[in-house]
């Protein structure tokens, strides 16, 4: 990625950069990407004290496949429903603005707030999409770009590179009018030497969530990869990793809930033997000053951090990385787990391919709209529909006329499943 601003190349952490990303950010002067042309532009945001540079809205397939920017159509993950209406982003002030369909705060009488409507409807519309819990906790794993994956970055993902990675995800995030990351918790990533630091740093985000006065009481949000869940007295006990010292609490019915929703989740990861299971959960603080959830989501991930949702996604993603390949893992947001979306983009091909995997091959209703998803796809599909072994991945550097794709009636572009392509054992690292 080479950014020029005012036709002067830009070093964005340089102390020059920094500089002059300040005087153009209060100009309002857009940033240039080079990376091809015609040139897409980006605009300049704070984040932790610093100015960054962030591609402009729906711009992310306009970058060449190669550069850091480069997102694929939002149309092949759950983001195409939700941008512009749940997730709205304002380039001119930096700030992406979250539409949330659950509650963050409880009031007096100890019953959930509820959403002001402002009076009776005088309109017959679509009511706004909001997000669940669980698209909160997609968004910030895409918008820390958490689902993108190079094999030089094997080996130097850690949880400290999650926490820190989420933590500059949420700044300039707006929720219910306040700043996402002054009500976030994402645990870091524990040093017993520090623990009296990491504590303190954790009793500051706590204090936001007290209530005033009498009025209601404000829920805060964790981000934590969960550790086991114990049942008590009055409920259950959660613990997360990286949090040894801070207990998480829950009522007898929610952690039923938890067992009924996740259980099977939990079951398949430890038959697994790796990879961890992400919590996102609501919660307020009780008086007494310990830590109570109120509403849960959960995202399985690969021990390399990377989204799956079923055994034949997580084949295809531990294949892309057992062949040192590179892709952009596509999240569901809101859509229902029976809409199609591609699984994963390959990044390493002349142009984008898209890879799309039937969870249940014998599912005729699912298959047929996975199959006309990726016949409509603006990019070359690469399928693993049947119950047979899946078909060796495009090369990297292939382009659709290596691949023999043709553009069927209608203009949408695909590529036949059983192309021969090089045999997944005929792939070593040193080709990366």
């Amino acid at each position: 990625m080479t950014l020029f601003l005012n036709g002067n190349q830009l070093a964005v952490d340089s102390e020059q950069g920094q500089r002059v990303l300040t005087a153009a950010h209060s100009a309002g002067t857009r940033v240039e990407c080079r990376c091809r042309m015609p040139t897409p532009e980006m605009y300049i945001a704070a984040t932790a004290g610093r100015f960054i540079v962030k591609r402009m809205p729906g711009t992310g397939p306009d970058h060449a496949i190669e550069c850091p920017s480069f997102l694929p159509p939002e149309e092949l993950s759950g983001l195409a429903q939700v941008q512009a209406s749940a997730i709205t982003e304002d380039p001119d002030d930096g700030t992406t603005t979250l539409k949330l369909g659950f509650p963050l705060r409880k009031n007096s009488e100890g019953r959930t707030a509820p959403e002001m409507t402002g009076g009776k409807a005088t309109e017959a519309k679509i009511a706004p999409r909001k997000l669940t819990i669980t698209s909160v906790l997609h968004f910030l794993w895409h918008e820390a770009d958490l689902g993108k994956w190079y094999p030089k970055m094997d080996g130097k993902r850690f949880w400290g590179v999650i926490h820190y990675a989420l933590r500059r995800a949420a700044a300039a995030k707006i929720v219910k009018g306040q700043d996402l990351s002054r009500i976030l918790y994402v645990p870091e990533y524990f040093k017993p030497g520090d623990k009296a630091e990491i504590a303190a740093r954790r009793n500051r985000i706590f204090a936001n969530l007290r209530p005033v006065g009498r009025g209601a009481t404000p829920f805060g949000l964790v981000v934590a990869e969960y550790k086991g869940m114990e049942r008590t007295a009055h409920g259950a006990r959660f613990t997360f990793k990286h949090a040894p010292d801070c207990a998480f609490f829950a009522d007898a019915d929610l952690a039923k809930k938890f067992e009924n929703v996740f259980g099977d989740q939990l079951r398949f990861l430890e038959a697994m033997g790796s990879g961890h299971a992400i919590l996102i959960a609501s919660f307020l603080i009780a008086k007494a000053g310990y830590p109570v959830l109120h509403e849960i989501g959960m995202m399985l991930v690969t021990e390399n951090w990377i989204p799956f949702e079923g055994l034949r996604e997580l084949d295809v993603l531990n294949a892309l990385t057992e062949q040192y390949r590179a892709f952009q893992k596509q999240l569901r947001f809101n859509l229902p787990a029976d809409a199609p979306i591609a699984s994963a983009v390959l990044l390493d091909t002349a142009d984008p391919i898209a890879l799309f995997v039937a969870d249940n091959p014998d599912d005729a209703g699912a298959l047929a709209l996975l199959t006309k998803g990726s016949e409509e796809s603006r990019y070359v599909s690469w399928c693993w529909f049947d119950d047979g072994p899946m078909s060796p991945f495009p090369d990297r550097g292939a382009s659709p006329s290596s691949l023999h794709s043709r553009i069927p009636e209608g203009g949408a572009v695909e590529a036949p499943t059983t192309t021969p392509i090089k045999s997944v054992n005929e792939v070593s690292p040193d080709e990366e």
